[in-house]
């Protein structure tokens, strides 16, 4: 089990290193007409490219975004850094329910994502070492939660 941890904490920094940052004017035309359009009140912008897709990191006002376009300008995602009192009722009730205060949880980091398709929200849960991934629907129902640490030693 030690070197499956191991193998998959490689994987996991090799994706990471991948997205290298890079100048607006090292941006294809096509993603920075995109970025303008659909962001035209963003500031302090700075890119990184990820394979080949283009996501722009940015404030607009005291909010905290990130957005993500194909090659071609094509925007496929927005996400929204919230705090976690924002987070909509029905989310925050079964976050309550199922992790609250009394089992010793924190929320770390709490994001709305929005695509074409769907919105949904994504919130970081830790309690020592135990940390959660979870998502959201916009009604509060859990699509997943993914462990990715535990205490215990393999």
């Amino acid at each position: 089990m030690k070197k499956f941890v191991f193998l998959l904490s490689v994987i996991i920094a090799s994706a990471s290193a991948s997205a290298q940052k890079i100048t607006k004017e090292n941006l294809p035309p096509s993603v920075a007409a995109a970025f303008k359009a659909k962001f035209s009140i963003a500031e302090k912008t700075t890119w990184e490219m990820d394979y080949d897709k283009y996501e722009a990191e940015f404030t607009v006002g005291k909010g905290e975004f990130s957005a993500t376009f194909d090659k071609e300008g094509k925007w496929l995602e927005t996400e929204t850094y919230l705090k976690p009192s924002d987070l909509p009722k029905a989310i925050k009730e079964k976050l309550s329910k199922k992790y609250g205060e009394l089992s010793g949880y924190k929320i770390e980091e709490a994001v709305k994502a929005e695509t074409e398709k769907e919105t949904t929200y994504e919130v970081d849960i830790k309690r020592g070492e135990i940390f959660y991934e979870l998502t959201f629907d916009e009604k509060g129902q859990l699509l997943r939660e993914e462990k990715k640490s535990d205490t215990k030693k393999d």
